[in-house]
């Protein structure tokens, strides 16, 4: 695997288990749904390269991860 790969699968990593967190908050303001959201899109369109591109993880979370995971959480928000 290429030192290409291997940045790519970390950062991609982090994003997921970032974006977990942010998930698993339980209540959120506009601007933390934003950056949930941001996750989402990152990560959606990052596997859909991957697919395209027939890239294989190492971190077979990576593949078996669903973005739209993300979307489905707990969407209570803070009052404005």
């Amino acid at each position: 695997m290429s030192a290409e790969y291997v940045v790519l699968e970390e950062v991609l990593r982090r994003v997921m288990d970032d974006g977990l967190e942010w998930a698993k908050k339980g209540k959120r303001s506009d601007r933390e749904d934003g950056e949930l959201y941001a996750y989402f899109t990152l990560l959606d369109h990052a596997k859909q390269q991957a697919r395209l591109l027939g890239i294989q993880f190492v971190d077979q979370e990576l593949p078996a991860f669903d973005p739209y995971e993300l979307r489905t959480q707990s969407t209570d928000r803070l009052a404005a």
